[in-house]
């Protein structure tokens, strides 16, 4: 995820992209879902503080790469 969230950034904030919409999907909820409980968010990112409830996790990390947005482009999270 933390890699993910690097190449976003990188290419989000990229000047070959300053006039452009991004579409950020967010899949494999499935897999999240079930590696939550068993793995807490908390290890990779030690200031999330909602615990192995799915859709504050989830919340959290569209957070987490929505700041990565320093341009400012129009983002829109499916």
């Amino acid at each position: 995820m933390q890699e993910s969230l690097i190449l976003f950034e990188s290419v989000i904030n990229s000047r070959w992209f300053l006039r452009t919409s991004i579409i950020l999907f967010l899949n494999k909820i499935d897999v999240f879902k079930s590696k939550l409980p068993k793995v807490p968010l908390e290890r990779y990112f030690p200031e999330y503080t909602g615990g192995p409830d799915i859709n504050k996790a989830a919340k959290y990390i569209l957070w987490r790469f929505m700041q990565a947005n320093r341009a400012r482009l129009s983002v829109y999270p499916q």
